[in-house]
């Protein structure tokens, strides 16, 4: 049990990996590392497990570094979401529905007002079933961002001409906590780190037209397209 969510934490942390822009504007599927790969081809469970995730919060505080943004959180805020789709996939849980529950019982109590009154759309006549209990809980949050662990890079100029490439490493830390929902227990709890890795290549020139003139010219290419950071 501890290995398989040492799998979805890792999973979870899988797409802060990046990926290099595509020349042309074609929608892509998102790109899947190795650990998505060992995830969705565990043995197959005797039984599934219905589980429910609440909130994977960010804990770190940390905030994208100027000039990128000084109000914009450095990780994205989309943990629970990658989380839901980990379990999902891994064929193991069941997923029931707890970040969006008020809108869910809010649909339930319009269905169930409808139904009194005999109103109801011929899409609703079936009453309503017992929303599902999990019998786990995944609690979690991401404990830790660290920018800029190791940086570097390596360029050249001549007359006037040169490019340079510049790289940078930072690393997220992921907490997660398997939670008897019947007893309270916390069945286990696994952290997982991982290296995000961004780089950037960039040439330009500059000439001197006059004495008063000076042209310059740079072309710059990111290469940091975080998919997930949560």
């Amino acid at each position: 049990m501890q290995r398989l969510f040492l799998l979805v934490a890792v999973m979870l942390l899988s797409g802060c990996l990046t990926a290099p822009p595509k020349e042309a504007a074609r929608p892509t599927l998102m790109p899947r590392a190795q650990s998505y790969k060992d995830l969705t081809h565990l043995p197959a469970p005797t039984g599934k497990i219905f589980v429910s995730v609440y909130n994977i919060q960010d804990e770190t505080g940390q905030f994208k570094p100027y000039p990128a943004s000084n109000f914009s959180t450095a990780v994205p805020q989309s943990a629970t979401a990658m989380l839901v789709t980990a379990l999902k996939d891994s064929r193991w849980f069941i997923p029931l529905e707890r970040q969006g529950l008020q809108n869910l019982l809010n649909e339930r109590k319009i269905i169930r007002a409808a139904q009194e009154n005999g109103t109801v759309a011929i899409n609703n006549r079936i009453p309503l079933q017992s929303l599902t209990a999990a019998n786990i809980m995944v609690e979690g949050s991401i404990i830790g961002y660290e920018s800029n662990v190791k940086s570097g890079g390596v360029g050249a100029r001549y007359f006037g001409i040169g490019a340079d490439t510049q790289y940078q490493l930072d690393q997220i830390a992921v907490n997660l906590r398997v939670v008897n929902v019947s007893t309270g227990e916390i069945l286990s709890s696994v952290n997982t780190s991982k290296t995000i890795l961004s780089y950037e290549v960039q040439a330009g020139f500059s000439a001197l037209l006059t004495t008063s003139a000076c042209w310059k010219g740079k072309w710059v290419t990111p290469r940091t397209n975080p998919l997930c950071c949560a």
